[in-house]
């Protein structure tokens, strides 16, 4: 077959996708609608004839020349779809979706992905500065507040009912508009705190004035309307202690842990708190700034890479309701009031950062020259199999899988474009990116 007996037309759909229809010669249809012709008559009995000796009129007759044309469709698909990608000079991203079948005249019409145009832009004048950190004296005045709370003792309360800040052992049960059971606790341990809103705002003062023995049934409103829009629960109290809360003083400080004085307690609180605000400011600084890097750069994609990441997000959150609501997506979602349309649509934003995120990401490795060796995966495999002692030597060989040395080499590289982007954003030197690379996928 030639190529210049193709004729193929393209158009193009959105940014990054392509409709490509092919024509397919009347000849070479022809010639196939004979071929297919013989092997009918050699694999089936047609009366008055042996085996592969019926003629092709017959045939054509028997069977009928839109059977026929549908087969000689389906064998010259892949030929001709390969032959017009060669012959425009398309390089696909991936699979082509066949669209459309014209039997006669015989076109074959095609959706394809085209690879992704990433320009980054002036990357290397990104600049974004580093919050400052920083821990308040009211942030530590909460967190021995809660030290204090955590080393309360406990007496018997005798002659009233149960009120703010007191410890109740309760049983509870909570049941649905429609009669389910979600929530059951024999011997629940809680503190009785009016402004606490689990598991529905006003359950806690429902409780208050409450005498051990005594049980009450109420009916709340339930946030976010789930798991209906009210809810029934029956409550009894089993036994009612007053909380006696310790001084903040040194004796506090020993009670707590190795600190010799309420002061070396205070520091160590106020250093434990700035390593977990410091720790919050490099994950939310990572975050601004690749996001700046992302909203800098010009990006298109095909679509076949945002529907994949809807459905991970879908499947994400199915997972995630199935795991912690027990529930299905499909119960979910009449739960919500959604629908999967609805939903898709709400995570359509989410998907569609995701996707430039990746191919920012991955364009910037590219333009840096940063890259894995096998070297630096053999490092990675030795250093976290090391940390599982005897189970050393089974470990690594499951490392050493070809799909989890990649797994690991990704991670790796990603390690990397993540501290020369940081390194780029805070101002710092970083060496040249090589020269004569392009700054685009296309």
């Amino acid at each position: 077959m030639e190529q210049s007996a193709i004729a193929v037309t393209t158009e193009p759909i959105g940014k990054r996708d392509l409709r490509l229809t092919v024509e397919i010669p009347e000849e070479r249809v022809q010639q196939e609608m004979r071929r297919v012709a013989r092997e009918i008559s050699a694999q089936v009995s047609i009366p008055g004839f042996r085996k592969g000796k019926a003629p092709y009129s017959v045939i054509l007759q028997r069977y009928g020349e839109e059977r026929l044309r549908e087969q000689v469709a389906e064998d010259l698909t892949r030929e001709f779809y390969r032959a017009a990608v060669q012959q425009e000079g398309i390089t696909p991203y991936g699979p082509a979706s066949l669209e459309e079948i014209q039997l006669s005249p015989m076109r074959l019409t095609f959706t394809l992905p085209l690879p992704p145009i990433v320009r980054l832009g002036d990357y290397r004048s990104l600049r974004v500065e580093f919050p400052p950190v920083e821990v308040t004296e009211e942030e530590i005045r909460n967190v021995l507040e809660d030290i204090r709370q955590e080393n309360a003792v406990s007496e018997p309360v005798e002659g009233r009912g149960a009120q703010p800040g007191d410890l109740l052992q309760i049983q509870v049960e909570g049941r649905t508009d429609q009669g389910e059971l979600f929530l059951k606790d024999d011997d629940a341990e809680v503190i009785l705190d009016p402004e606490d809103t689990y598991p529905a705002p006003g359950f806690y003062s429902a409780l208050e004035g409450m005498k051990p023995g005594e049980e009450r049934t109420f009916r709340l409103k339930m946030p976010n309307g789930q798991p209906s829009e009210e809810a029934e629960f029956r409550v009894r109290l089993q036994a009612l202690y007053n909380r006696i809360l310790p001084e903040l003083d040194d004796d506090l400080a020993r009670a707590a842990g190795p600190y010799p004085t309420l002061e070396a307690l205070k520091e160590d609180v106020r250093e434990q708190l700035l390593q977990m605000r410091e720790r919050a400011a490099r994950e939310e600084y990572a975050r601004t700034v690749v996001q700046r890097l992302v909203e800098q750069a010009e990006v298109e994609y095909p679509s076949v890479l945002l529907e994949e990441r809807l459905q991970d997000l879908v499947e994400q959150l199915e997972e995630r309701v199935r795991e912690e609501q027990r529930m299905s997506l499909q119960d979910y979602l009449k739960v919500t009031g959604q629908t999967l349309e609805d939903l898709r649509e709400r995570l359509h934003p989410v998907a569609d950062y995701q996707v430039r995120r990746m191919l920012v990401l991955g364009e910037f490795a590219l333009a840096e020259g940063l890259q894995v060796s096998d070297e630096e995966v053999d490092q990675r495999i030795q250093t976290i199999s090391q940390t599982w002692g005897d189970q050393a030597e089974s470990i690594q060989a499951q490392l050493e899988k070809p799909e989890n040395r990649e797994h690991l080499s990704a991670q790796i590289l990603y390690e990397k474009v993540m501290d020369r982007l940081l390194a780029i954003a805070r101002g710092e030197a970083v060496p040249e990116p090589p020269t004569g690379g392009e700054d685009e996928i296309s």
